[in-house]
């Protein structure tokens, strides 16, 4: 009787951190197409054409990324069975950086945070999903985000080298301690943050951004340090 209960107990638990997840993942395309709308009403965006097409770009950007998470959510259960599935495309990586980085704009503006992007090298092209590598960087930066103080300070770099690409999201926040390392992409796994209740993030974003990376032949790392912030390296075959 007790091993039924505390199985009912654990399934609770993952009902909410499910839930909990996908709200908050939800929640972001939703909140960025309000202030890129609310910028258009408010501050004579339409008067100005050119920042018209931009706040609409962001706004089509992230309806299309609000389908993928819906599109996650139907799949999740076969993410870890079979991973994720999708017909090979010609991927110019970083030009969808810079599309997202382009997308996340009022995020970025709103929480006043400071994005750097930088790329070595000059083939940048690859054979893989734009769906799921646009949601792959997504996810990472708004980790990123999610997990800096005050003022956020995030570092993208795009290295090419003879066989592969190498991304990696640079963070100065609160850090991972080496005992929660190795759980960060496990479903529903979230960095425990102390005080700090507000954070939903590395739970079922992680582990989806896992499974692409490991459906695209790839790797993906992460460097942390407690207090000095955290970086992720996503290596993907050419």
């Amino acid at each position: 009787m007790y091993r039924s209960v505390r199985a009912q107990q654990r399934l609770m638990e993952l009902k909410n951190d499910f839930i909990s997840n996908i709200t908050h993942e939800l929640k972001t395309p939703v909140t960025t197409v309000g202030v890129a709308l609310e910028a258009l009403k408010n501050f004579k965006g339409l008067d100005n054409p050119a920042l018209t097409e931009e706040y609409l770009e962001i706004a089509q950007n992230e309806l299309n990324r609000l389908n993928i998470l819906t599109d996650k959510i139907l799949k999740t259960s076969s993410f870890e069975n079979k991973g994720v599935e999708y017909n090979a495309e010609p991927v110019e990586l970083d030009k969808l950086v810079e599309q997202v980085l382009g997308s996340m704009k009022l995020v970025f503006e709103k929480q006043h945070a400071k994005v750097s992007f930088a790329k070595e090298g000059t083939e940048f092209h690859l054979m893989g999903s734009t769906v799921h590598l646009t949601s792959v960087v997504y996810n990472l930066l708004d980790n990123a985000l999610k997990y800096s103080r005050e003022i956020p300070e995030i570092e993208v770099r795009l290295l090419a080298t003879t066989d592969k690409l190498m991304l990696t999201v640079k963070d100065h926040g609160i850090g991972i301690s080496p005992e929660h390392k190795k759980k960060v992409f496990e479903k529903f796994f979230r960095v425990p943050t102390g005080d700090v209740h507000n954070i939903k993030g590395y739970g079922l974003g992680l582990s989806y951004v896992e499974s692409v990376v490991k459906s695209h032949k790839g790797t993906i790392t992460v460097e942390s340090e407690v207090g000095k912030g955290s970086a992720f390296t996503v290596a993907l075959p050419t």
